[in-house]
């Protein structure tokens, strides 16, 4: 049987062309569990912003500008728990992807633009005592990078998922500009489970929380003073003692709207289904 929407929930979609790749989020998973997302009041926007600057004004050769889009999502609230230490999400994280169809198999890509993050205040500081995260040469804070490994998709059993290695800086004056939680061959590698039943549409994205406990952190990298940190966290620590808690929102524009130079280039046929902008971010 196939599932159709509401109607006043369809509306803010009509509205909006940016919505056709937040849907890729959460049809695959919804339709196959029979779940319908809640839909926020009319006119409500999601709770956080989103920039498209680093949307690139180019596409792979050969690309019809009409059938791609820039998704960017943003992880607005949550927790990640490094061994013994628990950061909660006070600034948000943007990842702006690209999503299409390769113009050589006809086949949907996604293509990993960029992240970024502002550094976040650790409570407790670098010795883990309440208040002491403002006292100079006690303080702390971690700022999320990207490794690689990003990747949209949905699991055998309809859930969606998306798949992301990063490292953790670690900001102090006595740390110095090199310290990390992770590295480029050892990263942290997490595979996130969407939760269906918390999927949200706003007017200008979709909302889902996503969550993975199963990743594993290795020891910091910071020197002289990695035992330091590694006391701090509880590091390294094993798969089952460390956990990934996002609030996520993604919303995406056409390169059309974006870039509309590019509508000289779009080809002339039809214009692409529902379905297929659904599964342009898929891979």
């Amino acid at each position: 049987m196939k599932l159709s929407p509401p109607r006043h929930r369809m509306r803010p979609l009509r509205r909006s062309a940016r919505l056709l790749s937040a849907l890729a989020l959460a049809v695959p998973a919804l339709v196959a569990l029979g779940a319908a997302p809640a839909a926020a009041a009319p006119g409500e926007n999601a709770p956080v912003e989103f920039d498209f600057s680093d949307c690139p004004d180019q596409l792979p050769i050969g690309a019809d500008p009409a059938n791609w889009q820039c998704a960017v999502i943003v992880l607005g609230s949550g927790t990640m728990k490094l061994g013994s230490m628990t950061q909660e999400i006070t600034e948000p994280i943007s990842i702006t992807m690209q999503g299409g169809f390769n113009p050589e198999t006809n086949e949907p890509i996604n293509i990993f633009v960029s992240m970024r993050s502002k550094a976040m205040t650790v409570p407790g500081g670098a010795l883990g005592i309440p208040g002491s995260e403002s006292v100079p040469l006690l303080d702390l804070k971690v700022k999320t990078k990207y490794v690689g490994n990003f990747r949209l998709f949905t699991t055998e059993q309809g859930e969606y998922a998306s798949t992301m290695d990063m490292r953790i800086k670690l900001k102090n004056d006595l740390l110095g500009d090199d310290c990390h939680i992770g590295s480029k061959t050892a990263p942290v590698s997490l595979r996130l489970i969407g939760d269906n039943d918390s999927v949200e549409w706003f007017d200008n994205a979709i909302a889902m929380k996503m969550n993975d406990t199963s990743f594993s952190v290795p020891a910091s990298s910071c020197g002289l003073f990695g035992w330091l940190v590694d006391f701090r966290s509880g590091l390294p620590s094993a798969s089952g003692n460390n956990a990934a808690n996002f609030q996520m929102y993604l919303t995406s524009k056409s390169y059309t709207e974006l870039f509309p130079a590019m509508r000289t280039e779009a080809r002339t046929a039809a214009a692409p289904k529902l379905t297929d902008l659904v599964a342009s971010l898929f891979k």
